[in-house]
C-alpha cells in the first residue's frame, strides 16, 4: 500500500514516523525548512519513552506517483496552496484522509439536508478544496493527539493517540474499517465510525473552547479546565457548540463533563494555536472558530461567548509586529 503524508509538522510526523517503524511503505511531502530538516536529520519522533528515529523518503514535489492513501496533516491556512501539488498523488482509487482541525472543507458533502454540497466560505474560500477533491474518496478523520515540534526538529507526543475515522455520507465503508486497522496495527487507537459528524463535533467543541481562549490568557490544558475563572468560559463555549452541532442533527460522543474531564486530562500543555502564536505563526482561527460561527450563522444559533473570545484572539494576533510563515508543512 503507498501512502503519503502531506504536511509533516507534529500531527503529520506522528502518523508517519508510527507507519514507517510498522513497516509501511510511507513517502512524506514537505515544504520549506521542514523539508530540509527531514532530508538532512530523517524523522524523529518521541512518544512517551519510546523514540522512534526513521528514515523516510521526503520531497516538496508530488513526483512519486498515485498514492493507494493521502494524509493531509497540513495547517488549514495552508490547505488551498498545497492543492496543487496534492492532485498529482490522487487517483480514481486513493483514499484521502483529511487530519485536520476545526470544521472541514467537506462538511455539507454527502451530508444530505437543505446544505447539501455547500462550501464552508471560512476554510474554503473559493470552493476549490470541494471541486477538486472527490468527495466520494474522502474518509473523515478526528485526531485526539498532543503533540509539538520543537525547534530542533524533533516531535514530542505526550498521552494516547487516537484517531476515529468513518464515511462522510453517514454508511458503514470498508475502507475506513481497513484504515482504523492500519492506523491501529502502527500503535494509534483507532476506531471505525458511521456517524463520523458525531466525532467530529467532539473533537470541534474541545478545539473551540481551548485554543482561541489559550492565546487570549497564554494559558494551558489543564489551567483553562480547573481555574474557577477560566472553567465557566470553557463550559459556556462548550454549551454554545454542541447546541449549533444539534442545529444540524448531530449529536457529540461526549458529554460535557466528559469533555471536562478530558481537558483535565490532557495536563500542563499549550495547544497548538498557543504554540503557533507564541511561534509568530498564521492562527488556525478561521478552521477553529470561524467556521462554526459560519454554521452556527446558516441556522440562526447566536454564539456570544465564543464570538467574544474568538474577536479578542484575533485581535491579538493581529498585534503582533510581524508573523512567520508557518513551519507545519
Amino acid at each position: 500500500m503507498r501512502i503519503c503524508v502531506a504536511g509533516v509538522g507534529a500531527v503529520g510526523s506522528t502518523v508517519a514516523a508510527r507507519l514507517a517503524a510498522a513497516n509501511a511503505k510511507v513517502h512524506l511531502l514537505a515544504r520549506g525548512a521542514r523539508f530540509q530538516q527531514i532530508r538532512r536529520d530523517g524523522l524523529r519522533v518521541d512518544v512517551g519513552d519510546t523514540s522512534l528515529d526513521v528514515e523516510v523518503p521526503v520531497s516538496d514535489r508530488p513526483d512519486f506517483g498515485v498514492q493507494d492513501i493521502v494524509f493531509i496533516a497540513t495547517k488549514v491556512p495552508a490547505l488551498t496552496d498545497l492543492l496543487p501539488s496534492l492532485q498529482p498523488l490522487i487517483g480514481p482509487q486513493t483514499f484521502v484522509a483529511p487530519l485536520i482541525n476545526g470544521i472541514p472543507w467537506w462538511y455539507f458533502q454527502r451530508a444530505g439536508g437543505r446544505f447539501e454540497g455547500d462550501t464552508v466560505a471560512a476554510v474554503d474560500p473559493s470552493g476549490a478544496l470541494c471541486s477538486r477533491i472527490p468527495a466520494e474518496r474522502i474518509i473523515g478523520c478526528v485526531v485526539y493527539l498532543t503533540a509539538q515540534l520543537l525547534p530542533s526538529g524533533r516531535v514530542n507526543v505526550t498521552g494516547r493517540q487516537r484517531v476515529v475515522v468513518g464515511s462522510i455520507s453517514h454508511e458503514r465503508c470498508e475502507h475506513a474499517d481497513a484504515l482504523a486497522e492500519l492506523l491501529s496495527g502502527a500503535g494509534i487507537g483507532s476506531a471505525s465510525s458511521t456517524q463520523i459528524r458525531n466525532d467530529l463535533w467532539t473533537k470541534v467543541a474541545l478545539n473551540l473552547a481551548t485554543n482561541p481562549l489559550s492565546v487570549v490568557t497564554e494559558t494551558t490544558l489543564q489551567d483553562q479546565f480547573t481555574d474557577p475563572a477560566l472553567l465557566p468560559i470553557v463550559r459556556s463555549v462548550l454549551d454554545e457548540t454542541v447546541r449549533v452541532a444539534r442545529g444540524y442533527g448531530a449529536e457529540p460522543t461526549m458529554s460535557m463533563e466528559e469533555m471536562i474531564a478530558t481537558g483535565r486530562n490532557a495536563g500542563p500543555f499549550e495547544t497548538s494555536m498557543l504554540q503557533d502564536y507564541r511561534a509568530g505563526r498564521v492562527l488556525e482561527l478561521d478552521a477553529i472558530g470561524h467556521s462554526v460561527l459560519e454554521l452556527a450563522g446558516k441556522i440562526g444559533e447566536a454564539m456570544p461567548t465564543t464570538q467574544q473570545i474568538i474577536d479578542r484572539c484575533a485581535h491579538r494576533a493581529a498585534s503582533r509586529n510581524s508573523l512567520a510563515p508557518s513551519q507545519e508543512t
